[in-house]
């Protein structure tokens, strides 16, 4: 990924002032907000390695291939957050991820659980709702731009 391009979290700042800092140096997330974007982006670069160091170990599975059913990721909406600052112990972060896989646009909507142990934040658990929608052909590629699905992203 190109370190001045946007980063893919969704923040105004570029991917190397954002994400790849914390990518490189998990303790730089300072809030669940942070951490939680940041897997996004580590979602979008099949980074197994990130995701799998910042899962509580109480719930982390013992492997990960998200690079075996690849989606191509749209967009990230953080929709709320409680606690998870600095000063906290645990948070929430409530988030809609858009993606498209095998011609259908899906929406990932969780309110993600967050825990902070040696003053690191860690990604507990989340309570996922998704939905998915058959793309046409002809219908404006959900990526946002402005062509048809079947001249874009198809």
């Amino acid at each position: 990924m190109m370190d001045n391009k946007p980063c893919p979290c969704g923040s105004t700042a570029s991917f190397a002032e954002c994400c790849a800092l914390i990518i490189k140096d998990h303790s730089l997330a300072k809030t669940a907000e942070q951490l939680m974007r940041s897997r996004y982006t580590a979602f979008t670069l099949e980074d197994n390695n990130y995701l799998l160091k910042t899962w509580a170990k109480e719930s982390r599975p013992e492997t990960l291939n998200i690079e075996e059913a690849p989606v191509q990721w749209l967009d990230l909406k953080v929709e709320n957050h409680e606690e998870g600052s600095e000063k906290d112990i645990k948070g929430t972060v409530t988030f809609t991820a858009r993606f498209i896989s095998s011609d259908h646009l899906c929406h990932l909507h969780e309110e993600s659980r967050f825990v902070r142990e040696d003053n690191k934040w860690f990604y507990l658990d989340g309570t996922p709702e998704s939905s998915t929608k058959k793309i046409s052909r002809n219908e404006k590629c959900p990526c946002g731009s402005g062509k048809k699905y079947k001249r874009c992203c198809l």
